[in-house]
């Protein structure tokens, strides 16, 4: 197995498998009402919706730096980053999750594309290796799975206004 495959193999253990540090992405997700992906039941904090919102962006992003190009934060990504939250419908989380999953996708095959041999190689925004894009973008998933996993449980104790 080389380099490539074992970042994709922590990756899909992250999203899908077994993961070491708890319940993979995915798994977490699961179950969740628009009403709860919405709540806020801590102040200024940002929402479940608001976090797959934000990831899905910096899954883009790490998807175009694979792919040689620069990405990041520019005047018009800014409001990608943390984008204001749509009507809290089902079929409107049901899209935002769609979009996530379709971000999934097109990060998977653009690290699938790496060659092993370029993984120490600079992106082309200039900052990080290859490989330093791949790992960040699994461990900052694993970061904010953890605040969706403590915000769903407020959910479900009653902690966000009795959802």
């Amino acid at each position: 197995m080389n380099e490539t495959q074992r970042i994709l193999q922590q990756y899909d253990i992250v999203m899908h498998g077994k993961a070491w540090h708890g319940d993979p992405i995915w798994q977490i997700l699961e179950g969740i009402p628009a009403a709860c992906a919405a709540a806020r039941p801590l102040a200024h904090t940002h929402s479940i919706w608001e976090l797959v919102m934000h990831m899905t962006f910096w899954e883009e992003v790490a998807a175009r730096r694979l792919a040689g190009q620069r990405a990041g934060l520019d005047e018009d990504d800014e409001a990608r980053n943390f984008p204001a939250v749509p009507e809290p419908t089902e079929a409107n989380w049901d899209k935002t999750r769609d979009q996530f999953r379709a971000s999934n996708l097109e990060f998977r095959a653009g690290l699938a594309k790496l060659e092993a041999a370029r993984v120490d190689e600079l992106s082309a925004a200039g900052k990080r290796s290859f490989y330093d894009e791949a790992h960040g973008l699994i461990q900052h998933h694993i970061y904010h799975a953890g605040q969706i996993a403590m915000l769903k449980k407020s959910c479900s104790s009653g902690g966000a206004g009795g959802l």
